[in-house]
């Protein structure tokens, strides 16, 4: 099971990884970012250094126990990249600051876990944790000086992401929920180690059901982690998919208006914008907005009170009059509000206007219409109605 669960939290920190050196790429630097991908690289090599292939080879060609100071240093420098991450600046504190005071606590630690190696005996070097190993004091002191670095660090990125999660909101609340469980797991079951180290060297309690739960608390804790830093990742994603399926049914659904209004003004037919939806769709409504700003003139005053099925009658008017006068004269006028700000607010009102113009097309030329649009299964079994977006409508691509 062990196996299993950092084989997957190798690969959320890879593609992590891989995610955080994107965005540095395209120029969303900043110590913050910068942090992200350090404590993302360091955790991930960490996990490859605690594979048996790993921990072999470097117990072998560098010196005994090496894979285990290396394994705990690069989790150190993990936490302490990630406490900068989070790091909640005041008037008093920036995040520069705290990475300078973060570093001193890390290279003690680093050391401590180095002096420690160098008291414990070779043979205990690489063996498993175990009640009989934290018999021996160079061995226990290792695992409690990585321990309490680790609760240290934890600590206080618990202590930060909850300052940030009182004032978030939305799917950045669920992902900081989800990392102060994880943080907090990690947290408790470092404490909990060191307290079975203790107790274990000590002789004063046993440490095996003290393990067991620590394993545990470590397992569920790194899983929270990981889908709390990766949940804005996919979020990410989802969003862009979502979009793109939203604007190319806009792109769909704008065709017969964008037909209707370019017709008479060709000329504000801008160059192709790609393959890319919500570029087509921008492309689309400056192009539909711009026509009818110059349709204005020959729009009737009262056409903002009007339901849209008359105002798709007033604009096939003045498009009409707008090719048999070869242009307009007078004042213009912003014509059909949008909804709010943004692409898809643009878009809206829009979109129910070509609703009307497609309904319009189908009555204005009856001999379009296929019997079967209107009874569906009559005469060629299997053939439904057409979808009303295409009926009388030519395509632009």
């Amino acid at each position: 099971m062990t196996d299993v669960i950092n084989l997957v939290a190798l690969v959320a920190f890879v593609l992590a990884l891989c995610w955080r050196l994107d965005k540095i790429r395209r120029g969303s630097g900043g110590l913050q970012a910068i942090a992200m991908t350090v404590a993302i690289a360091a955790l991930t090599l960490a996990f490859v250094v605690s594979t048996r292939t790993s921990a072999h080879f470097l117990d072998e060609h560098v010196y005994a126990g090496s894979s285990r100071w290396l394994y705990y240093a690069l989790l150190a420098l993990g936490v302490a990249a990630l406490v900068i991450v989070f790091f909640f600046p005041t008037a008093r504190a920036s995040r520069e600051r705290r990475a300078g005071h973060e570093a001193f606590p890390l290279v003690v630690a680093l050391i401590g876990l180095q002096v420690a190696l160098v008291f414990t005996p070779d043979s205990l070097r690489t063996s498993s944790v175990s009640e009989w190993s934290f018999k021996n004091w160079g061995f226990a002191l290792f695992y409690i000086i990585a321990s309490a670095y680790l609760a240290y660090g934890f600590g206080a990125c618990v202590r930060n992401v909850f300052k940030f999660y009182r004032v978030s909101q939305g799917y950045l609340r669920f992902s900081l929920a989800l990392l102060l469980t994880g943080f907090g797991l990690l947290a408790f079951a470092s404490v909990l180690q060191v307290l079975a180290v203790v107790g274990s060297a000590s002789g004063l309690v046993g440490a095996v059901n003290s393990l067991i739960a620590v394993r545990t608390l470590d397992i569920v804790g790194i899983v929270a982690f990981l889908l709390g830093i990766s949940f804005p990742m996919l979020h990410s994603r989802w969003t862009e998919l979502a979009a793109r399926r939203r604007h190319r049914r806009a792109v769909a659904a704008l065709e017969p208006l964008w037909s209707l209004v370019t017709s008479a003004i060709p000329e504000v037919v801008l160059p192709e914008a790609g393959k890319s939806p919500t570029r087509r769709l921008h492309r689309q409504v400056i192009e539909i907005r711009d026509s009818l700003t110059q349709l204005s003139p020959l729009v009737p005053e009262e056409f903002d009170d009007v339901d849209d099925e008359v105002k798709v009658a007033m604009l096939r008017d003045a498009v009409e009059a707008y090719r048999d006068e070869g242009g307009a004269s007078g004042p213009v006028r912003p014509m059909v509000p949008a909804d709010g700000t943004g692409l898809d607010a643009e878009a809206a009102p829009l979109i129910r206007l070509s609703r009307f113009v497609v309904e319009d097309s189908g009555r204005d030329d009856p001999a379009d219409d296929d019997p079967a649009d209107y009874f569906e299964g009559s005469g060629d079994p299997g053939h439904g109605p057409r979808p009303p977006a295409v009926r009388g409508v030519e395509a632009r691509d």
